[in-house]
């Protein structure tokens, strides 16, 4: 594509045994490159391998994750470390 840049993601599939409650991460879903968010994983249960519970927003009150709602997040859809 001449004149153009473009910028291809590469897909690393996240494995939920690198991930721990408490953990830093950031939503990226495959499909953006602009769009993210930090959060904090909450929970990690047994038999669902497809993703993980994770805090978004808490005010900015990053050590009380634990007293606020989290929503299921795909494992592809996370990255470790905030942005």
């Amino acid at each position: 594509m001449r004149g153009k840049n473009v910028c291809l993601r590469k897909e690393i599939k996240m494995d939920i045994t690198d991930l721990y409650v408490g953990q830093k991460v950031h939503y990226q879903p495959v499909h953006s490159v602009d769009e993210w968010e930090n959060g904090v994983v909450k929970e990690i249960r047994n038999g669902r391998d497809g993703g993980v519970w994770i805090v978004y927003h808490c005010d900015g009150k990053w050590d009380k994750f634990m007293d606020y709602t989290s929503t299921f997040t795909d494992l592809e859809d996370i990255k470790l470390g905030w942005r």
